[in-house]
């Protein structure tokens, strides 16, 4: 197959649904995912898509972030690390938080494998599905609102105010971007007010980040760092990170491999 074809193939396959994963790209055009990675650079450079590890995305009006279908893809195992370091935190019979990330699905999942009896609060449609699709002793809330099919979430004033009436022993964020000087960050005002309402209304606030989180920031800023309870990350981090744990009393728990 000719470039141009693959070209305008990818290009119907990203308009149809938001985001192209390489794997699938690689089975559907019967050429290896080295070729796809060419082709996604080439069509970054002229501007028709946006690529990250393992696919592109379109940018939508207003919202840098990218689908949860390529997030879902992005350091599996890391995520699993992770959620095994959250699940310490966590006694029987605990009003927990999980917000709409895929670091928090992961968690999710940890929760269900340990057999934990939880009231489990949430904003993420994947959550509810996995524990409706399982025998669990779950008491499972899903907090309503606007639909946002790119995070498979609801986010909006109502699902805010749906917050406010639970105080939860311990809540899980997983932001996009953390900053010493900014705090953290989030690419949708919606998902920001929702995370931000969850930290506020737990008596432990955990932080679940990758290293990939403390490069740089997102453009909704939306809570300083100084009342996390927990930062949770797989690699040590920046010396600044750091200091400001240290010197504001937050533990730093390294996952294990």
């Amino acid at each position: 197959m000719l470039k141009i074809e693959r070209h305008s193939i990818i290009d119907q396959e990203i308009k149809k649904q938001g985001f192209v994963l390489v794997p699938a790209l690689s089975e559907l055009l019967d050429c290896s995912e080295e070729t796809i990675r060419r082709d996604l650079k080439e069509m970054e450079k002229a501007g028709k898509l946006v690529r990250t590890h393992g696919g592109a995305y379109l940018i939508e009006k207003y919202d840098k972030g990218f689908p949860i279908e390529l997030r879902k893809s992005q350091l599996q195992h890391t995520k699993e690390r992770l959620a095994d370091a959250a699940v310490s935190l966590i006694h029987e019979n605990d009003m927990v938080m999980l917000d709409s990330s895929t670091t928090c699905l992961a968690i999710a999942a940890a929760i269900l494998a340990r057999g934990l009896s939880v009231t489990l609060i949430t904003n993420a449609l994947e959550v509810c599905s996995l524990f409706s699709e399982a025998n669990s002793d779950i008491n499972l809330v899903c907090v309503g609102g606007t639909f946002r099919r790119r995070t498979m979430s609801f986010a909006d004033p109502n699902t805010v105010e749906a917050l406010r009436r639970y105080y939860a022993d311990v809540a899980f964020v997983s932001c996009p971007k953390v900053n010493v000087e900014f705090g953290l960050s989030d690419n949708h005002i919606s998902e920001a007010n929702v995370r931000k309402q969850m930290l506020r209304n737990a008596k432990t606030k955990v932080l679940v980040a990758d290293h990939t989180k403390f490069e740089g920031n997102a453009n909704i800023l939306f809570e300083g760092m100084d009342d996390l309870s927990v930062l949770i990350t797989d690699q040590k981090l920046p010396e600044d990170m750091e200091a400001f744990a240290a010197a504001r009393g937050i533990e730093v728990v390294y996952s294990q491999e």
